[in-house]
């Protein structure tokens, strides 16, 4: 049995390109290599089959009756594969399979991201298509997309790894909320409002988060805790642990009397979130298509967009 390898493949290439244009040397100027390589290539071909393929010399060009019955299976053969590679890029080019898409926790009810519209796009125009959707910490995502264990991450932390693509998608505005049961309420809002207190407790982020740093170094902040998601943050706040800095959209979603805005002077700080993916598959038809669909989606272009439904 003669299993067909991709050197196979390669040498029978050559072969074919020796015989359509007569000869080795027309081959070597047609592949743009050296007349050895081609010799090369032939031979070892001959060896690997175990037949003379073809006479050449100085009489010229010719095929043995084996060799002329090799080049008609490798016609064949190359027709098959391109016939193969044809509807592998047809396949590429058609949106199905699994579509994986990594979320940061709340980012869903955050009526600007347009997540959710461009996913309900997605499905209307490609039900076939699975849509994976897990929710991950912000500095995990990059790495996620890196090793293609997500096609797309949000994240508001980009870590700008050189093998990502990171599009602007959204942006958040996040302000001091304390609860007003919390036993350092007032020092909280009076060392907030500029009145010298001492430390003021407050619930940082359980990771490195660079868009806060202005605001924590504005005032003389004591880490009373920290949290990993917002749910976290929120749970120490309103037992009373401190205060955050939290998204008012996530705010307006939780209701609760005893949570309260600190007010400042100074204006809310702004998070810029990404929507981040392999370079190498920015044209993968999936990504594309989401792509495609989001940018629709925060432009307001869908009139059947669930947040206008």
């Amino acid at each position: 049995m003669f299993a067909v390898s991709k050197y196979d493949i390669r040498q029978l290439r050559v072969f074919a390109t020796v015989v359509e244009h007569g000869g080795v040397s027309s081959a070597a100027n047609k592949l743009g290599v050296s007349l050895s390589t081609v010799s090369r290539d032939l031979s070892a071909l001959e060896a690997r089959i175990g037949v003379h393929l073809c006479r050449r010399g100085r009489g010229g060009f010719a095929l043995t009756p084996q060799g002329e019955h090799i080049y008609q299976a490798t016609v064949d053969l190359l027709s098959r594969l391109h016939g193969f590679e044809q509807e592998v890029q047809a396949a590429r080019e058609s949106v199905s399979g699994v579509f994986n898409l990594g979320v940061i926790d709340n980012v869903i009810s955050n009526p600007a991201a347009g997540i959710v519209d461009a996913l309900s796009k997605m499905h209307r125009d490609y039900p076939e298509m699975l849509v994976n959707v897990s929710v991950h910490e912000s500095p995990s995502v990059d790495i996620l997309v890196r090793e293609h264990r997500l096609d797309i991450g949000t994240t508001g932390t980009p870590a700008w790894l050189p093998q990502i693509q990171y599009v602007p998608a959204f942006a958040e505005e996040h302000r001091p909320f304390v609860s007003r049961k919390s036993p350092y309420y007032d020092r909280i809002v009076d060392g907030l409002g500029g009145k010298p207190v001492g430390d003021i407790p407050y619930i940082a982020r359980g990771f490195r988060a660079d868009t806060f740093r202005g605001f924590e170094e504005s005032f003389p902040l004591q880490i009373a805790g920290r949290g990993a998601t917002l749910e976290s943050i929120l749970a120490a706040v309103l037992a009373g642990v401190g205060f955050a800095l939290l998204p008012t959209h996530f705010v307006e979603t939780v209701r609760r009397s005893d949570l309260v805005e600190i007010p400042l002077d100074a204006p809310p700080v702004r998070v810029q979130f990404y929507l981040a993916y392999h370079g190498e598959l920015a044209s993968h038809p999936a990504i594309k298509a989401f792509m495609d669909r989001f940018h629709s989606a925060i432009a307001g272009d869908d009139p059947f967009a669930i947040a206008q439904a």
